[in-house]
């Protein structure tokens, strides 16, 4: 059996099904499957057949079965036999899963061994990927293997009616990890209780360190603004918003809106961070996310954080890292990069064997989208026609990798900048755990077509196969969606290496998996200063002004020497590079109006122009798309024209930036449905980073929609480059396809 059957308390289950149905035989982890050999009466193997395959229990899924004849053997009972390493099975690495109802009940029972115990677990819950060094899953290939159980956890793990039968993770206060108090100067604190003395440091202002299931959270009160700016200012971030936990639904309740859908993520055994919309006038610090209309917020999901919520209700919990690098999950190397931003580290013995941040999701029109992939949700296993042997390197920013293996294509957690050699290092760490776990063998290496992306450099012998960016973002929708045939793309982006050496970000194609057409894009605009008009907006606004023939008056605390120089640049084509970008078109907006001349995190000026729309507006600017050699160009000067004009009659911000997107989204349905009757194509994806952008994708969506085309986005994978790698595969396997049939 395949699927999700390891680390979930499957192989207790069939045990006790084979018990009730008088089954004989044996049952074992073998490879990344479940093995089951067994005899009975025929009527009741339909029975225990059935219930094993139709009834697993939460949150074990079987995604496929394969049944052989054997030769007839006698068994006098039924076993759980050791586990048997097996390379050509298909394997499901089973996820970190939050705390279970059951075990939570266990560390507030003061009548039982667990009583606030920080590392209650069972088969239901407790950490799985981020301690597993190999498959099958068994306690001595993770790094529980140095925690001897005692005679009573071992008792618990051979009874088969215990919840902790065969868990392999079990432990307790006797014999399991513990936790230790150490200040930043790296001395241990000597208390009575190690989770109260973590409470007064909290609501005292404290900013502490704790060591959860994938590496260190950062973690202060979240209804203190000082220590709140403070902790932003130590990780100079000054500005990006801060996932937040709460104690339980009922207060998630009071801060913000929250539908059905949303509450069943938050509770999930996933626990992922989920976005949410803001009531209005609440009880808690702006600088949490200073200007934004939403939070983002989870639910504790391990021991250590219902306890430390016993006595708080709002807890900041963000990553435990220096920006830019990965979040920290080692105690020494947390201990001396975090020192000059933790005051203290609430930290463990349980070795982490690969370190994984916390999960973003969001509802949208209904369905969970991931923004990124972390605990709970990596690595992803999705069925896919693809050979073996396959690994994609992703993108730049937002990583990931992906392989394939029988036919399933396995995605890892978000991987961050690559740029960053700490992230990088990490990377190569990921490839080659998920490689080995997997049992695969590299036999082609799937690149993006940037020559300066750092995966580029990532030299493995075998096929190599380069993918533009923006097709492997229309891909990973088509793939997801299991569509083959040709699709109308509208892929919007910040950055992406393009066919003819520019950067492309605002384009339409025609195209199916292994090849496109760019039969339409936003005009090219020279953007003056390389990367850094990423981080420094202005420098968009002053390309963009300078492209339509205005000077750089409408730039504000830009020193005029400064403006001037990168005026000068653009006359002299210095450092400058040709872009079809929508995402740096945004940028140039935001500056104009004046929100973001610069920015500290990724898409921070296009994020806080969408927070500031004004919903009531629907009007939208003027706007020109021209045909040129069968390619539709869509002009920038007459929507540059009409944000100036409005920016001269002094309205307001919120005006302008609602008539911005309305005219984005109107003259991208405009061009999709001429693009529709050229073509005679009535599919239509959307994806690329951009489309993070709320507001912009509805209004796309529904218009589509609304004109009879059948119109998909990213949900199972991020939109925006985390998603690219799961891309990259799918035109890997395209490409060699039709090379092959040539």
């Amino acid at each position: 059996m395949y699927g999700i059957v390891q680390g979930v308390g499957f192989r207790p289950f069939v045990y006790n099904a084979a018990k009730k149905y008088g089954i004989t035989g044996w049952v074992n982890n073998s490879g990344g499957a479940v093995t089951i050999d067994l005899t009975g009466d025929i009527c009741n193997v339909k029975k225990f057949v059935i219930q094993v395959v139709k009834n697993p229990p939460f949150p074990a899924v079987v995604n496929k079965v394969r049944c052989v004849s054997l030769q007839y053997l006698h068994y006098d009972d039924f076993n759980i036999k050791r586990s048997s390493k097996e390379s050509d099975t298909v394997k499901f690495i089973p996820p970190d899963m939050g705390t279970c109802e059951n075990c939570l009940k266990d560390i507030m029972d003061k009548r039982g061994k667990r009583y606030r115990y920080a590392f209650a677990n069972c088969t239901k819950c407790g950490p799985r990927y981020s301690v597993i060094k190999e498959l099958p899953y068994d306690r001595r290939r993770t790094t529980m293997n140095s925690f001897e159980m005692c005679s009573s956890c071992k008792d618990e793990y051979t009874t088969p009616r215990d919840r902790r039968f065969h868990a392999e993770t079990n432990c307790c206060q006797k014999c399991g990890p513990s936790l230790v108090i150490i200040n930043n100067k790296g001395e241990i604190q000597k208390c009575e209780d190690v989770i109260d003395e973590t409470i007064e440091l909290i609501k005292n202002g404290k900013i502490v360190a704790v060591k959860g299931i994938g590496g260190f959270h950062l973690v202060c009160s979240g209804r203190n603004k000082v220590v709140i700016g403070e902790l932003k200012n130590r990780k100079k971030r000054p500005s990006k918003p801060l996932a937040v936990m709460m104690k339980d639904i009922n207060t998630v309740r009071e801060f913000c809106e929250v539908n059905e859908k949303e509450e069943e993520i938050l509770k999930s055994s996933k626990r992922p961070i989920v976005i949410l919309r803001k009531k209005e006038n609440i009880d808690l610090p702006e600088n949490i996310a200073q200007g934004q209309k939403k939070l983002g917020i989870m639910l504790p999901y391990t021991p250590i954080h219902y306890l430390l919520l016993e006595q708080l209700d709002v807890l900041i919990m963000t990553s435990g890292n220096i920006s830019g690098c990965p979040i920290e999950y080692k105690n020494s190397s947390a201990l001396k990069n975090l020192k000059n931003v933790a005051d203290y580290f609430l930290m463990h013995d349980r070795e982490i064997y690969v370190p994984i941040d916390d999960s973003v999701v969001k509802v949208f029109n209904g369905e969970e989208c991931i923004i990124r992939r972390g605990r709970g949700y990596a690595p992803s296993a999705e069925h896919m026609e693809v050979q073996d042997n396959i690994v994609a390197l992703g993108a730049q920013e937002k990583s990931s990798i992906s392989i394939s293996k029988n036919s399933y294509v396995y995605t890892s957690q978000y991987l961050g900048n690559l740029q960053d050699f700490n992230c990088y290092r990490n990377y190569q760490y990921v490839i080659k755990h998920l490689t080995g776990i997997l049992d695969v063998n590299p036999k082609i290496w799937v690149y993006d077509m940037h020559p300066l992306y750092v995966s580029s450099a990532y030299k493995k012998e075998g096929i190599k196969i380069r993918v533009q960016h923006h097709h492997a973002h229309m891909v990973s929708c088509m793939a997801e969606h299991n569509i083959s045939e040709k699709v109308i793309g509208v892929i919007y982006d910040g950055t992406g290496f393009g066919l003819d050496g520019n950067i492309w970000g605002g384009e339409f194609f025609i195209g199916t998996r292994a090849d496109f057409n760019r039969v339409g894009h936003f005009e090219y605009v020279d953007i003056q200063g390389g990367d850094a008009a990423i981080r420094e907006p202005w420098r968009c606004a002053v390309s963009y002004l300078y492209f339509c023939g205005y000077d750089g008056k409408f730039i504000k605390n830009i020193d005029k020497n400064i403006l001037d120089a990168a005026i000068q640049a653009l006359n002299s084509s210095l450092n400058c590079y040709k872009s079809s970008s929508l995402g740096r078109f945004f940028d140039c907006i935001a500056v104009l109006i004046g929100l973001k001349n610069f920015i500290t995190y990724d898409a921070e000026a296009a994020i806080a122009l969408e927070n500031i729309i004004d919903e009531n507006v629907k009007e939208t600017y003027k706007y020109k798309i021209r045909n040129e050699n069968n390619v539709f160009l869509i002009e920038i000067k007459d929507i540059l024209q009409g944000v100036l004009n409005d920016i001269n009659c002094k309205l307001n911000e919120g005006t302008i930036s609602a008539k911005f997107h309305n005219t984005i989204s109107k003259l991208t349905c405009d061009l999709v449905l001429k693009l529709s009757k050229i073509y005679s194509i009535s599919k239509v994806v959307l994806s690329g980073g951009v489309f993070e952008n709320e507001h912009l994708l509805k209004a796309v969506y529904y218009e589509l929609k609304n004109n009879g085309l059948e119109v998909f986005f990213n949900s199972k994978t991020p939109i925006n480059d985390g998603g690219i790698s799961f891309g990259q595969i799918a035109v890997a396997e395209a490409v060699t396809k039709k090379q092959s049939r040539e």
